[in-house]
Order: structure tokens, then C-alpha cells, then sequence
């Protein structure tokens, strides 16, 4: 399989400048403060809806934050589009910092979005400055990292308060050759998938479900953020998937809820964690796709960090 979807991760290191203290779960408080802070920064219609403004298609916020969907063969077949974006929120999640303390987000650019750097790294300046987290406590953004090659763990910093951006390219991550014996999947937040409108728990939970919901993330991402159709048999992918047993699955349900501000009340965002076994041998065919899967997490919610996982082999 070859894939060209361009991925870059970033480290954003803050200093808290009032307490500041964050929910158990914190994706969804960057992702909230983050979308207003982005279309704050790059609307110039001020339109109440993006859907009725001219520069819909072109502008940075609908392309990161309401990416347009219903372009093309195949995405006319999806009525909502991948956002090329995934924001890490675990090193902050339940946690509560007092002024002068540093922590880190940590944030996945996929495809195009790589491009928006800057508007990006401003609207997380705002975040700071406007406040975030229960009481809106206020943060600087002392400095931005990159990894130079994703997955190294080498991280160069690209920018610091008040100085210029040096940006490295995104890179298309390398796929290893497929290991001998098991593969271990270590689900590091929630993944959450459902099936006929009802949330799959461990009991139903396969390599199946699993690899599905990866495969078209894969794909819908190539198509509306790197303009390339990956080609493959996808119904034969799915049936082969089908025969490839679990090894010692260790998963739990893991229970949150998010406000929406859309639908005025809490939203019930429960997922899977733990771990589960794979046979290396029969492993070919999807081993390409997992080990990409693991900068773009699957199943729902990946936008703020829900369905990160990592291979140990």
C-alpha cells in the first residue's frame, strides 16, 4: 500500500500564568477553545455560519476545524469529512497547574493542514490568553516543537515566544517490515465505535470492527487531505480481517462525557482502552495499515485525541 498522507507532531510548551486546572478527559476543552481561538484568527466575513460564506471552501478555519465534504467520486459518499488535526490531551487531562508551571499539548497536522502552521500556532497564543480549562485560567505558549521524522522521539524546537517559525516539512512515516510472533495493540485512550448506533463494548469488539473503522479513516483522509484515492479491495480487506483472531484481550469501557454546545447538553463519549494480541503471520496484508493507523487513531473522536494506540512487536 502506498501511502502519501503527510503527517507532522508538534509539542506546545506553556507556562501557566493563573491556576489552571483541567477535566478528566481534557480533549474536548483544547478542542473547544482551540476552534473558537482558529476561526477568530482567520474569519474575515464574519458570517454566523460557514456554510453560507463565499470563502467556505478556501478559508483555514472550514478546512482544519469544518472540513467541507462532497467532492469527487468517492467523498460524495460521506456526508461529514475527516478534520486534518488530532490534539493529545493526556499530559493535561485531571491535572491542575499553579503559575510558573510548564506543561505540553501535543499536537498531529495531517495532509494539507501541515501548510497552516502558523495560523494554528496563533490561535493556540489566543487559547492562552483568552483562558481555558473550569475557571478559564490564562497560559503563555513558550515554545513549539517538531518531530523531526514521526515516531524518532527526536524533537527540534521550530519557535519560541516572539521569535520567527522554522517549520520542517511533514514526512510520510515509514512502514517497518511486518515482526515475527505477536503484536500487542495498546489502546491509549478511549476508542469508541459504533455499530448500529450502539457504542461496541469488549464483548463485541473485533479485529474486524477495529480494522475497518481504520481503513476508512485511512482512506477518506487521503482523499480530502492529500487529493489521492488509495487503491485497494476493501470488501476482500474486511473479509480477511474477519478470520484474524484476538490474543489475550485485556479491554475495559472507559466512561466520559463532554459538553456540547451544539445540542446544549452533556454527550456521553465512553470508549475502549487496555490492550489486545494479533498473530504476526497473518498480519501482511493489514500491517501497513496499523502502522500508520498509530499517528491517526481511530474510531470516533480522534480530533481530540480519542483511539491512540501503538504496536508493541
Amino acid at each position: 500500500m502506498n501511502f502519501q498522507l503527510p503527517v507532522a507532531r508538534y509539542r506546545c510548551v506553556f507556562r501557566a500564568e493563573t491556576p489552571i486546572r483541567f477535566p478528566a478527559y481534557a480533549g474536548s476543552t483544547w478542542r473547544g477553545a482551540f476552534g473558537h481561538a482558529l476561526r477568530r484568527t482567520v474569519c474575515m466575513t464574519r458570517e454566523p455560519e460557514c456554510g453560507q460564506c463565499l470563502l467556505w471552501r478556501s478559508c483555514v478555519y472550514s478546512q482544519v476545524f469544518e472540513t467541507p465534504a462532497g467532492r469527487g467520486p468517492m467523498l460524495e459518499k460521506v456526508n461529514t469529512a475527516p478534520h486534518p488535526y488530532i490534539m493529545h490531551p493526556l499530559e493535561t487531562s485531571g491535572r491542575q497547574y499553579a503559575p510558573g508551571d510548564e506543561f505540553a499539548l501535543y499536537l498531529t497536522l495531517l495532509g494539507k493542514a501541515v501548510e497552516h502552521l502558523p495560523y494554528l500556532i496563533h490561535s493556540l497564543q489566543q487559547v492562552g490568553e483568552r483562558g481555558l480549562g473550569k475557571q478559564g485560567g490564562q497560559c503563555s505558549l513558550q515554545q513549539v516543537e517538531q518531530e523531526n521524522e514521526v515516531g524518532s522521539g527526536v524533537w527540534v524546537s521550530i519557535h519560541t515566544s516572539g521569535g520567527s517559525l522554522q517549520a520542517l516539512p511533514g514526512n510520510v512515516p515509514l512502514v517497518p517490515p511486518v515482526p515475527d510472533g505477536e503484536v500487542r495493540v495498546h489502546l491509549h485512550t478511549p476508542f469508541r465505535l459504533l455499530q448500529e448506533g450502539t457504542p461496541v463494548h469488549s464483548e463485541r469488539f473485533s479485529f474486524q470492527l477495529f480494522f475497518n473503522t481504520l481503513m476508512r479513516r485511512l482512506s477518506l483522509l487521503h482523499a480530502f487531505h492529500a487529493g489521492v484515492e488509495l487503491e485497494a479491495d476493501f470488501k476482500a480487506l474486511s473479509q480477511q480481517a474477519a478470520a484474524v483472531p484476538l490474543l489475550q484481550a485485556q479491554l475495559h469501557w472507559h466512561e466520559w462525557s463532554r459538553y456540547s454546545n451544539r445540542q446544549q447538553s452533556k454527550v456521553q463519549m465512553g470508549g475502549l482502552l487496555g490492550s489486545f494480541g494479533l498473530p504476526a503471520g497473518q498480519l501482511a496484508e493489514f500491517w501497513p495499515w496499523l502502522w500508520q493507523g498509530q499517528w491517526v487513531h481511530a474510531g470516533k473522536g480522534a480530533v481530540m485525541g480519542m483511539g491512540g494506540y501503538s504496536l508493541d512487536c
